[in-house]
């Protein structure tokens, strides 16, 4: 259950922050950065916590 609730929170904040990204995109502005920054670091933690290896750990793997 707990890897559900945590893919799920994970797709969410990072379907929030894309749509941030478009945002910024649109209006060719940075000033929404930090709040993007923030909702993929918190996608991350959100997906590690739930036991997923977090939104890197694939990447992360190859290198070590």
């Amino acid at each position: 259950m707990r890897k559900i609730v945590g893919f799920s929170g994970s797709y969410l904040l990072y379907f929030l922050a894309d749509c941030v990204d478009i945002l910024m995109t649109k209006t060719d502005s940075r000033r929404l950065f930090p709040l993007y920054k923030k909702l993929l670091v918190r996608s991350a933690d959100v997906e590690n916590w739930g036991g997923g290896g977090g939104a890197w750990g694939a990447v992360w793997a190859k290198h070590r």
